[in-house]
């Protein structure tokens, strides 16, 4: 009982400090710590979950590319490379409408955290060309800042999964992620794109071919770690580092070393440690992971415990990978095919980012509510249809694969 307890007040912590303002890494910390102490973990328990967090081959390569992407990404704004990706997108795509969602989906790929903020500026711009109401922009930054994160191999959740679910390979749950992407976008868009009345696609200057090149080469520091990990199978830690040279190519700067060591985000790091410590320390709570297992190994309860967890850890943190630190160790112990905990995974991942995504913890949901002037009650007001088809259509299909994959 003393276990569950421990988990219980332990993530309670996270909520009542962010919305004390504390930084979302120092909260995670505390919750960590809290469940160590209110478990009753010895010192030398606790010592070796401080040890093997911070010093696991596997999980130092985890806090390098973190680290990297966060430099990366405030290299990109230094050097004003989004100004001029959207000039570049503005000639490759000139209706607006698809500029509402390419924009933060492009900017998305930044893998920033609160990352939202950087898109929020553009979509209030155009929003206010298509006189949308202010509510409205909010939810489609929100919504089309997230595809990246399911299908990009080094966003935190993924690499997080790399980590505790080996077996598993990481493409397949791409794959079925993939599926939920079109869900999810194809609700946003009836929900709230189609209706906008805008005039029709305006002239692009320049050849479109030659418009395309630049925005791909320009986009280039973004994407092509993910290339040399599909075709070379270079680790991500490398590959991050081959974007950084490309920008500097791109970008020549005598200052970029300095740069970049400005650029790293130590809060970044914070986060990603705590939620390993947390996942370590539940590790070590026989009596908490019984009960989840029994709840997983039980086919009547399976699907309603697997998205209960999920999705009720995410929305009580606000943060993805702490959902998918508690439950994808219990899946990897569980004897399952490979096919069927590629399954899990997915299902796990889709809920646990729902409850991320909804929850008032959220920082990209807080950062763009800031910027745009909209309230929690006008957001989620705003949110509802979408809320209730995007449950209603993950629901089904979770249901599905599982039918299908055995």
């Amino acid at each position: 009982m003393g276990q569950i307890l421990a988990v219980i007040v332990g993530f309670s912590f996270i909520p009542i400090l962010t919305k004390k303002r504390v930084a979302i890494a120092y909260s995670i910390l505390i919750s960590a710590l809290a469940m160590m102490l209110i478990s009753g973990l010895g010192l030398d328990v606790i010592g070796q979950i401080f040890k093997s967090t911070l010093l696991d081959p596997k999980r130092i390569k985890q806090y390098l590319v973190v680290l990297e992407i966060g430099a990366l990404g405030a290299l990109l704004k230094k050097y004003s490379f989004i100004d001029i990706i959207i000039d570049k997108l503005n000639k490759v795509v000139a209706n607006k409408k698809l500029q509402l969602m390419f924009i933060p989906a492009l900017i998305g790929l930044l893998m920033v955290p609160g990352g939202a903020i950087i898109s929020a500026p553009f979509v209030d711009k155009i929003g206010d060309e298509l006189a949308i109401e202010k509510p409205r922009r909010a939810v489609i930054n929100l919504i089309y800042r997230h595809i990246s994160m399911h299908i990009m191999p080094y966003s935190n959740s993924l690499l997080l999964m790399a980590l505790l679910l080996p077996q598993v390979d990481i493409y397949k749950v791409i794959a079925f992620n993939i599926i939920f992407v079109t869900i999810y976008v194809s609700i946003g868009y009836f929900s709230y794109i189609r209706e906008i009345k805008s005039e029709g696609p305006q002239s692009r200057e320049g050849s479109a071919i030659k418009n395309f090149l630049q925005l791909a080469l320009y986009t280039s520091p973004i994407y092509f770690a993910v290339i040399l990990n599909i075709v070379f199978k270079l680790p991500f830690y490398i590959g991050v580092l081959v974007n950084i040279f490309i920008l500097y190519l791109l970008k020549p700067r005598k200052t970029i070393l300095k740069d970049f060591i400005e650029g790293i985000n130590i809060n970044v790091f914070l986060t990603i440690f705590g939620v390993y410590l947390i996942q370590a320390t539940i590790g070590n709570f026989p009596e908490f992971n019984r009960i989840l297992e029994a709840l997983l190994a039980n086919p009547a309860s399976l699907i309603p415990a697997m998205i209960g967890i999920s999705a009720f850890f995410g929305l009580a943190t606000g943060y993805q990978p702490a959902a998918l630190g508690v439950i994808l160790p219990v899946i990897a112990g569980m004897s399952l095919s490979i096919g069927r905990m590629t399954v899990l995974a997915h299902i796990a991942f889709a809920w646990s980012f729902l409850g991320y995504f909804f929850s008032p913890l959220h920082l990209c949901q807080l950062f763009t509510m800031e910027y745009m002037g909209v309230d929690n009650a006008s957001l989620y007001k705003k949110y509802s249809k979408f809320i209730v088809l995007l449950l209603i259509a993950t629901l089904a299909e979770s249901f599905i694969l599982l039918a299908i994959i055995k």
